[in-house]
């Protein structure tokens, strides 16, 4: 990781100002942290950790850690750790979960796909693998179904090998322009856990910007580590629910999603109890619940906020 002051250029190579998100053991956000400080990329780059439990006392010497004890949520957290830099002295920001071990060549992947394509490139992310040889794929390129208000994505191989134009981008990994940051704001903290990248996708795509998906930046994604969302657990369930209609505009159609979804819920809500009784019905009322927020939420205000924190610098082990 490059050591120098935030903010600062110092030489003509692209500079990067990286933000991950810490949550839970230590262990996946020191393996994500080697795997920048691993990537052989020609990229100058800033490592800010956000640290969401107050749990990661002894980050690298090289990274910067940002405290927030309370814990304001994934989008909260990236908006502090971006506020706490000059992020428009950087060429691209990158975000990623502490669960993901990037690849290398990951940073000049994205540094191509953000500084020598479309000025109106908004984001670029690369494929995303469950497994160390990369043939579970997670995401190859998404979109946003609008009949149903819901994301698909890709696990194709040989999607994974294509440079497009794609609908959506998760917020697991990827790479931003500090001026389409800038533009929308980052995200909405609102949101607290899930579907905030839906939100900043579609946020950024009204304002006319372009999402990318390219090859080269390939990463692992340890899933659901923190959140539990490999094993449903009431948390994922509830957020992933209350949060499903946010995104969307206008009014109208939210409306209309909010009338197909309860169906849905009330359908999974009644399968998770029969799949398993003594699990189920914590799931179902995490789904239930989730989803009543999400229909009080239809007709109320969204505040955006972004806070400037202060930062220390880690101390190595």
């Amino acid at each position: 990781m490059d050591g120098e002051t935030a903010g600062t250029r110092v030489s003509d190579s692209p500079s990067a100002a990286i933000i991950v998100v810490h949550f839970g053991r230590a262990a996946p956000t020191l393996a994500c942290l080697k795997s920048i400080d691993e990537d052989p990329s020609p990229v100058l780059r800033t490592v800010v950790v956000v640290d969401n439990s107050s749990s990661f006392a002894s980050p690298p010497a090289d990274a910067m850690l940002v405290s927030c004890p309370e814990n304001p949520g994934f989008g909260a957290a990236v908006n502090r750790g971006v506020a706490s830099l000059d992020h428009r002295a950087f060429d691209f920001i990158v975000v990623l979960n502490n669960d993901i071990v990037i690849r290398p060549g990951y940073l000049q992947a994205a540094a191509e796909a953000l500084l020598d394509g479309d000025p109106r490139t908004a984001v670029a992310a690369g494929p995303l693998a469950l497994d160390e040889n990369g043939s579970r794929l997670w995401y190859a390129g998404g979109g946003i179904n609008f009949l149903t208000g819901t994301v698909t994505q890709s696990r194709s191989p040989v999607d994974a090998q294509r440079r497009r134009p794609v609908g959506f981008i998760p917020g697991s990994a990827f790479a931003i322009n500090p001026e389409a940051w800038e533009d929308v704001g980052g995200f909405d903290p609102s949101f607290f856990l899930y579907s905030e990248d839906v939100d900043l996708c579609l946020r950024l795509r009204r304002r006319g910007w372009r999402l990318t998906f390219e090859p080269g930046m390939a990463a692992v994604h340890n899933l659901g580590q923190s959140t539990g969302s490999q094993s449903a657990s009431p948390l994922y369930l509830y957020y992933v629910t209350r949060n499903r209609l946010r995104p969307f505009r206008p009014g109208v159609y939210r409306f209309y999603l909010a009338i197909l979804h309860s169906g849905y819920v009330l359908g999974r809500a009644v399968f998770r109890i029969l799949s398993n009784h003594r699990t189920g019905l914590d799931q179902a009322r995490a789904l239930l619940s989730g989803h009543w927020n999400a229909l009080k939420g239809l007709v109320q205000n969204r505040p955006m906020e972004i806070k400037k924190v202060e930062i220390k610098k880690g101390v190595r082990q």
